[in-house]
């Protein structure tokens, strides 16, 4: 997955374009490309602890308090 508002992780792009939203009492810096899907998983009582969108060079991931890890495929080159 990548997106026109990621650079590398950490890189000038992608934190001017951070989404900032509160989760479980802490605020977090989310990348934009899984900022929803963050939400939704937290809103939804599945909280999360950590996650990075992968910037197009590896997969993404979201992982949860449960120990359990989502992983988000990037994309295929055809």
């Amino acid at each position: 997955m990548t997106c026109d508002k990621c650079d590398s992780c950490g890189g000038e792009k992608t934190y001017s374009n951070q989404v900032v939203m509160p989760i479980n009492g802490k605020v977090r810096c989310i990348d934009w490309c899984i900022h929803q899907i963050v939400a939704s998983l937290n809103a939804g009582g599945v909280k999360t602890v950590a996650c990075c969108c992968g910037h197009g060079k590896q997969d993404g991931r979201i992982d949860l308090e449960d120990g359990r890890v989502l992983i988000i495929k990037k994309k295929q080159d055809k």
